[in-house]
């Protein structure tokens, strides 16, 4: 079975718990150099990041 690394509990700036440094692009490419498969960006109350984040 293939395994995947993913980390599925991240938020971006416009989440109250999020820092101003969590861009979408600076989440995507982090993501990707830490070599993860798929990420999920779980921010408070808005779903505005979405389309930035998708690929």
């Amino acid at each position: 079975m293939k395994e995947f690394r993913v980390d599925l509990h991240l938020h971006t700036c416009l989440s109250p718990c999020g820092s101003l440094e969590m861009s979408p692009q600076r989440i995507v490419e982090t993501a990707l150099e830490r070599g993860l498969d798929a990420i999920a960006v779980t921010d408070h109350n808005s779903t505005l990041q979405g389309p930035e984040i998708q690929t």
